[in-house]
């Protein structure tokens, strides 16, 4: 098994980096694959996660992934949410595995993953952390779907997810749906509450805290930030520190002094 991120930008951050080590210490045996499009240059946390026993950082090989047509649509996408979104169904579709974002935190062991994990919560079905295998007929359908992606998509942030739950929705026969609280435990409008609220956590497998919003903390934290601020973020990942320096894993430098959200510019 593989578990893949995707990533592409310079402003990879400690939250980044604890995406990719929590999956690499609860990877149970499997691969962890970081593809790369614009990758961080003179960025501590990003050459922390080149150092992580079991992770490849590998460039994106647009050729070797992608058919003409959708090689011609990645280059036209001006979100990067829908580039790697492209890049993630053409790996499981190609590999199989799981894809998470880096923008989650693994907080138990993936070899327990089924090998179909899709997590729907009554409007879309989730992207951002997702398991099955090669070839299987809802990424086949949606990477075919793609390739009539229209101008008037390429507008619209939420467009490939509409159009990825509508396939996965129409699969006949119905897949099934994982259980959406243990992977998304904290809804998108709610995503603050990771980082300023003390939240049962011990049925989280996955966190994943809205990257696009928790930047304002990510972009700050170090690990002092983890032990000293007391939240759901926190009590996940302090586990995980204390196992990073117990078996002589890089754990991440800081890029900024912690500072509160306030003063994020």
């Amino acid at each position: 098994m593989t578990i893949f991120f995707y990533w592409s930008g310079q402003d990879f951050d400690f939250g980044n980096y604890l995406a990719v080590a929590s999956a690499a210490r609860h990877a149970s045996g499997a691969r962890v694959v970081v593809v790369v499009d614009d990758p961080p240059v003179d960025n501590p946390h990003f050459d922390n996660v080149r150092r992580l026993p079991g992770v490849a950082v590998e460039p994106l090989d647009l050729a070797a992934l992608l058919p003409p047509v959708l090689r011609e649509l990645y280059g036209r996408m001006r979100f990067v949410a829908h580039r790697s979104d492209l890049v993630r169904l053409a790996l499981l579709a190609e590999h199989g595995g799981i894809y998470l974002d880096t923008d989650t935190l693994t907080c138990a062991d993936l070899g327990s993953t089924p090998e179909v994990l899709l997590l729907d919560d009554g409007k879309i079905v989730h992207l951002g952390c997702l398991a099955l295998p090669a070839g299987h007929p809802v990424l086949t359908a949606t990477l075919k779907a793609l390739e009539s992606f229209s101008d008037a998509d390429l507008d619209v942030y939420q467009s490939l997810i509409y159009i990825w739950t509508r396939i996965v929705r129409e699969h006949s026969p119905p897949v099934e749906f994982g259980e959406l609280d243990a992977y998304f435990p904290i809804h998108w409008r709610d995503w603050e509450l990771a980082f300023t609220r003390r939240l049962a956590a011990d049925r989280i497998r996955v966190l994943h805290h809205y990257g696009y919003y928790s930047r304002r903390y990510t972009r700050v934290m170090d690990e002092e930030w983890i032990l000293h601020n007391d939240c759901l973020f926190s009590d996940l990942a302090r586990p995980l520190l204390r196992d990073l320096h117990r078996m002589g894993w890089p754990v991440g430098a800081a890029i900024a002094a912690p500072r509160g959200p306030e003063q994020d510019g």
